[in-house]
């Protein structure tokens, strides 16, 4: 058996995928922050997984990180009307 990371070559952030889906849900919520600037004991301020492996066999993502996050959301949404 194989294991491999999807994913793309681009990074985003919590508070850009935050302004995407509530855009997507034409809201303006507020933001509140917990656990200081590093976040949570244990929080990982960035993360980034290798998609190497899979690239190798000639798969390559199709979009940005932002972008899949606006059509992932879309896609939710459009399962709960």
């Amino acid at each position: 058996m194989n294991t491999y990371n999807l994913g793309t070559r681009t990074t985003t952030s919590v508070d850009r995928i935050a302004a995407i889906v509530a855009d997507e849900m034409d809201l303006d919520p507020a933001h509140e922050y917990t656990g200081g600037d590093r976040g949570w004991t244990g929080d990982v301020p960035k993360m980034r997984l290798s998609i190497e492996k899979l690239s190798a066999l000639g798969w390559e993502p199709s979009l940005p990180s932002d972008r899949a996050v606006r059509q992932s959301t879309r896609e939710l949404l459009d399962e709960l009307v």
